[in-house]
């Protein structure tokens, strides 16, 4: 009797060459569209909505350090994030928001 295990075991099992051709370039394509969406996302310049909304969103940052229950430390953290986000906004926009400060008590 002829054993069948054996006889497979003997000759090699090939890939599909153009089936793995085939999901390497689509891998790619796939790679290549995400980054191309990305791209253009990051390429659009903002709207006049966007940068009112990131101007009201300074000015609650430099109005929150006005809260009575904030520690030093916070207001060191928090005056150090209003900084930086003006300083995008600037980057972004080339002038600085109407709100660059704390307001005064």
């Amino acid at each position: 009797m002829k054993d069948v295990s054996s006889s497979r075991d003997a000759t090699p099992r090939r890939a599909n060459k153009l089936g793995c051709l085939g999901l390497i370039v689509g891998a790619i394509a796939f790679i290549v569209a995400v980054y191309a969406i990305i791209i253009y996302f990051i390429s659009q310049g903002a709207t006049p909505e966007d940068e009112a909304g990131e101007e009201r969103g300074i000015a609650q940052c430099w109005q929150s350090m006005a809260a009575p229950e904030m520690t030093d430390r916070q207001r060191r953290t928090t005056e150090d994030r209003c900084q930086e986000m003006t300083e995008q906004f600037e980057l972004k926009y080339g002038h600085p928001p109407s709100v660059t400060q704390p307001p005064s008590s």
